[in-house]
């Protein structure tokens, strides 16, 4: 017997990627699975996947950025399970380009994905946790909300920045009501999150100029590994969680002395490309 024996987890994002992980290593410690996602095809294998570790699951289209598919999927997860322990809001979508170029489009579209999908998420999911008074949040931000690790990637930033500090104003609202929060700050993961990711304000040709990643940010580690993380911090009721040690270590040390983090982040990489 697990702790998530009889336990209902939602997972959007959930059929492929970090969400992929997340829902088969929380079937593997006991839970039914409710899974939303956009892609029809890849939702309906990873509902096979859970079916056959031996747990129930059910996978529902579902794009975050719409009120009505948040509150159908979630009332086809009630009629189905009749309750939700366990909220993981994980959709996201990534936009690179110089925030002074960035189409107001793709900045609409990533806001409401990565930031307001979560608050439907909560809306949604959340007031019926609180009515029993039990229950855990995972939201899904990135090492890139607790810094600015690079210059090509401006509106993935703020959205991650929004979702860090929304977690941590949730687990000030809802851990004293007895709702656990927790916040994954993935660093490189073995995803598919390029194949949505739009370059916005950047000329065609110079495209391949606009992309940069640190160094010591370039080892990924696999969606099976993240799903583990956020299965044991919701057994501990941990609130940080990050895929890469040297991104927490980072993450401690850059307030102790913002500016001049700031500044030796500034000057230990290459200038962003002059576009115009």
């Amino acid at each position: 017997m697990t702790a998530f024996a009889g336990k209902v987890a939602v997972v959007t994002g959930g059929a492929s990627g970090i969400g992929r992980g997340i829902a088969l290593e929380l079937a593997r410690r006991g839970a039914s699975i409710a899974m939303a996602d956009v892609n029809v095809t890849r939702l309906e294998a990873t509902v096979a996947e859970v079916l056959a570790i031996g747990v129930d699951a059910l996978g529902v289209r579902c794009d975050v950025t719409s009120d009505e598919d948040v509150d159908r999927f979630r009332d086809a997860t009630i009629d189905r399970f009749a309750h939700v322990d366990v909220l993981c809001n994980n959709a996201g979508v990534a936009v690179l380009g110089p925030p002074e170029r960035v189409a107001m489009a793709d900045w609409e579209w990533i806001l409401q994905v990565n930031v307001l999908g979560l608050v439907r998420g909560i809306r949604a999911f959340v007031p019926a946790m609180l009515e029993r008074g039990s229950g855990h949040v995972v939201n899904t931000a990135s090492v890139a909300g607790t810094w600015a690790y690079t210059w090509d990637s401006a509106p993935y930033i703020t959205s991650k920045f929004a979702a860090y500090g929304f977690s941590e104003a949730l687990a000030r609202t809802l851990r004293p009501q007895g709702v656990g929060v927790t916040v994954l700050c993935p660093g490189l993961v073995t995803t598919n999150l390029a194949e949505t990711a739009r370059q916005s304000g950047v000329p065609i040709d110079r495209s391949a100029e606009w992309f940069y990643l640190p160094p010591d940010m370039q080892t990924p580690v696999e969606p099976d590994f993240v799903g583990r993380l956020v299965a044991d911090a919701i057994e501990s009721n941990t609130f940080a969680v990050f895929t890469h040690a040297p991104d927490a270590e980072r993450f401690r040390t850059w307030r102790l002395d913002i500016e001049a983090s700031l500044t030796d982040a500034i000057e230990g990489s290459p200038r962003p490309p002059r576009l115009y």
